[in-house]
């Protein structure tokens, strides 16, 4: 019932941010696609031993819930919180580009008020009302138009109202005029929701890098504890023939020594691979948000796809797809945006101003709308200037501006000559962690093959006890290094996808932003 929940689960996870498509939703088990930068060598994937007549995946034990990768990154998408958290902080990220957008709207305002005096004897009334509109345009300017309503009421008199309209234009003409320097803060404003996204982008990649690393530190702790059992039960099968050939008297009393020690040793080594395999538990349980109670079991098989991988379409992949380099490089847009701004600020202030009124007087406020109709109007048209002179600290925004802009610029380079480390290094390092798991496979095959051998040689009389418990530790060793050296190649795949930026693509995962 509790695996039957958690496929539920999978299978509504990214309804709330993320869109799957058809055929991985159908195919939980499909294969995640391979990056573009890696091509498949046509090889036999490369996998940690398993022992004859066991199953491709591992039996799950009872109590305990099967969870395959696929599974694992699914549910860490959809409960992750800092993936959660991220989305939440896009919330406030699409309000500031919606603001930041609105900025040549009409801006809508009325202003108003009541006030009741009296002086001496005399009792007055007074009511304003002050509605405007104000707006901005592309050029920088602005047009604002307002009306100004007051009309008193006196005890005894007759009441009086006054109304006048206005229209006002100005227009830099240097200094805050322009298509740029009106439109940065729009164009900032987009560039920083594209560099939200990324973040989105980054972050989900290393939640899921995250999730597959801890799903496979599962995968090898178990395996390990299968592994120390295995070799407990060779040490008591030893023991068990080492008693058998001492009550025949062909093995001396003394030689059941070493293999109780061997038994000892195994059990040391079992109880330590059980605490390592709670704490992969937890530990992978704690980044998919779930309940840390849960027993759950990687029913995967440690195997990865032997691939080689091009570093020059591996460097091109990471230059358009990496996130944390794509960011640098919008740095460096809004670092000329705001040294074109600067710039514009340390121009004259020259703007063209003008405006026009109506003003009419009738009995009451309303009346007075009507009374602008017949009036005559006033206008006015000019320049203002402002010419500063001698103020260095003008200047200090643009050498601000000249600043940051160079040091994003080097920035950018730094960024640059790290994506081309990190990549070669990756490629370098999967080359040569295939090699050493071809290399830890064919060890471990030869020591299962001097282990059965001493086996016979044992009962032949032709070994020592010494020996065989010699090329039992060796065995194990080799079982060991062999599954940490598949674990470590599918790992370096796992980071060749992050540092490419390329884990979405690979998991057919959409970001719903």
């Amino acid at each position: 019932m509790l695996g039957w929940t958690v496929r539920c689960l999978v299978a509504g996870a990214l309804g709330v941010a993320l869109a799957i498509p058809d055929a991985l939703a159908q195919n939980r088990e499909r294969p995640p696609r391979r990056a573009p930068a890696a091509t498949a060598e046509g090889t036999t994937p490369i996998a940690a031993p398993r022992p004859p007549g066991t199953a491709q995946r591992n039996a799950v034990p009872q109590g305990s819930v099967p969870l395959t990768l696929p599974e694992a990154v699914f549910l860490a998408v959809r409960s992750n919180r800092s993936i959660r958290g991220q989305y939440l902080q896009r919330v406030a990220d699409r309000f500031s580009l919606r603001v930041a957008e609105a900025r040549f709207d009409p801006q809508f305002g009325i202003a108003g008020g009541v006030t009741h005096q009296r002086v001496g004897s005399i009792t007055t009334t007074q009511t304003t009302l002050t509605p405007n509109v104000t707006i901005a345009t592309v050029t920088g300017g602005q047009f604002t138009f307002g009306w100004q309503g007051a009309q008193t009421n006196v005890r005894g008199q007759n009441p009086t109202a006054t109304g006048r309209a206005t229209f006002q234009v100005i227009q830099p003409l240097l200094a805050g005029g322009g298509i740029d320097y009106a439109m940065a803060p729009v164009r900032i404003a987009r560039i920083q929701e594209v560099n939200s996204k990324l973040q989105l982008k980054a972050l989900v990649i290393d939640q899921i890098s995250q999730t597959i690393l801890a799903y496979r530190a599962l995968l090898q702790a178990q395996e390990q504890l299968r592994i120390s059992d295995e070799a407990l039960r060779r040490a008591r099968e030893l023991a068990s023939v080492n008693v058998a050939l001492a009550e025949a008297g062909r093995l001396a009393q003394v030689e059941l020594i070493q293999a109780e020690t061997s038994i000892a040793q195994q059990e040391l080594a079992l109880v330590g691979a059980r605490n390592a395999h709670q704490q992969a538990r937890i530990a992978l349980l704690t980044l998919l948000a779930v309940d840390q109670s849960q027993q759950i079991w990687a029913v995967e098989r440690p195997a990865a796809e032997s691939a080689r991988v091009a570093p020059d379409r591996a460097l091109q992949a990471a230059s358009e797809n990496q996130p944390d380099y794509l960011r640098t490089v919008l740095g460096i847009e809004i670092a000329r945006i705001n040294l074109d701004v600067a710039r514009n600020q340390r121009l004259w202030d020259v703007s063209f101003v003008a405006g026009s009124s109506l003003a009419g007087q009738r009995a009451d406020l309303a009346r007075t709308v009507d009374a602008l109709t017949s009036a005559r109007s006033d206008f006015n048209v000019g320049l203002q200037v402002n010419i500063p002179i001698g103020q260095i600290a003008r200047q200090q925004p643009e050498v601000n501006a000249t600043v940051a802009l160079r040091q994003s610029q080097i920035a950018l380079e730094g960024a640059r000559d790290r994506l081309r480390q990190q990549v070669e290094d990756t490629v370098r390092n999967i080359d040569t962690l295939r090699r050493q798991a071809e290399l830890a496979r064919r060890a471990r095959e030869l020591a299962g093959m001097q282990l059965e051998t001493e086996l016979v040689k044992l009962q032949a009389g032709r070994s020592s006890n010494f020996q065989v418990v010699s090329f039992q530790g060796s065995l194990q060793s080799a079982e060991s290094t062999e599954l940490a050296a598949v674990i470590a190649y599918a790992n370096a795949l796992t980071t060749l996808d992050q540092i490419l930026g390329t884990t979405l693509d690979t998991w057919r995962i959409y970001l719903n932003d």
